[in-house]
Formats: C-alpha cells, structure tokens, sequence
C-alpha cells in the first residue's frame, strides 16, 4: 500500500516543486543606502578575500568585489550567481554551510577577510575565522526581511514545513505565535537545524 505523502509548507523563496504550499517568509531588498559598500569596494586591496556566503550578496554586491584577491564562495549556487554577474574566478569551498567555510579557511594562510551579507547574519563564521587568526569586516550587503504581507495559512492543511534559514523561523514565530506541535519540522543545512532545536528547546515542544 502507497504510503501518505506529506503536505508540505516551504517557507523560503525558492519551492523545491509545485507541490509544496509556498509562503515566503523572508522578503531581499537592496541597502538604501550604500556608501559603506561604495568604501569598502574603494579599498578593496586591503583585502585578501572577499567571502561571499548567498547568492544574495553576490546578486547585489558581486560586480562591486569582482576585481578582489580572492574570491571566496560558501557553496555552487553562490558561485553560479558570482559567475552570472562577470566573477572571473571564484575560490569555492567544499562543504556548503557556515562550518565548511571555517574548515576551509583553517587551511588557508592568516588574512584580512571582508563578508558582504545579510543585515541578520548570525555570527558564526566570522567568530570561526577570528578564532583562525583572520581579521574580518563583516558588512550589510542587502536587507533580511519578513514580507510586509506574509500569508498566514491554517495549518491543519500541512504535515511537515520546512524552514530554509534561521530567519525564516523567527518569522514563522513571529506570524504564528509559536513553533507548532504534532507537525515535521525539516531543515536547509546544519546552521538552521541547530537553530530550530534552540528554538524549539525553549517552547519544550
């Protein structure tokens, strides 16, 4: 007998397939204001990477960093989008989570790192890297942020959601009140997995 498929809520931008319910919860705008990129891209040569960990930031601020040292990507999806906007060559390491850029790095010689990212990216990897002996300039490359109309469903309908992100689980939290019971929570990679079993430690679900 077929088992039951699983209705799924996937609440990040990209749906795996047409079959998932899909609610973005996480909405990228550019920075409005961007002197601090325009400065750093101007003294890009006290660099000796440039790390780029989402396609996001290379989308944005990509062409702005292409002519650095060294380029450095978290995983293929950032290099692709490195390479769609003229990134002549990308360094790419070879595990594609916060965990594999640090073990990468602790191969690679001590340095001045700059991270163009996400204005609620969590401290890993530049806490990671300091610890190496890397100096690291973190700076906001684009915007994080729950869609101004997020829909809200009745969650009756789902079996299992899937969270892509650690802000897309603040987000639901924030939509929904709480993280739900009796429901499959799934994850994108190790950093938002350990983030929902915070998260889901401090409900004592």
């Amino acid at each position: 007998m077929r088992s039951k498929e699983l209705r799924t809520l996937f609440t990040g931008l990209t749906p795996p397939d047409a079959e998932c319910i899909h609610t973005p919860l996480i909405e990228i705008t550019a920075v409005e204001d961007d002197s601090a990129l325009q400065h750093a891209a101007h003294e890009i040569d006290r660099y000796d990477y440039v790390l780029f960990t989402s396609r996001h930031a290379a989308r944005y601020v990509g062409a702005m960093f292409a002519h650095a040292r060294r380029i450095v990507s978290i995983g293929s999806t950032t290099t692709a989008a490195l390479y769609k906007i003229g990134v002549k060559e990308v360094q790419q390491v070879d595990d594609d989570n916060s965990y594999g850029v640090i073990a990468w790095f602790r191969r690679q010689p001590c340095g001045r790192v700059l991270i163009p990212r996400s204005n609620l990216a969590l401290p890993i990897i530049p806490e990671g890297l300091q610890e190496l002996g890397f100096e690291v300039d973190c700076i906001t490359a684009y915007l994080n942020r729950m869609p101004a109309h997020a829909r809200k469903i009745c969650l009756d309908e789902v079996d299992r959601i899937v969270f892509t992100s650690p802000s897309t689980i603040d987000h639901f939290i924030r939509l929904y009140g709480a993280l739900p019971e009796g429901k499959k929570l799934a994850t994108r990679g190790p950093v938002t997995e350990q983030y929902l079993q915070t998260m889901i430690k401090q409900q004592n679900l």
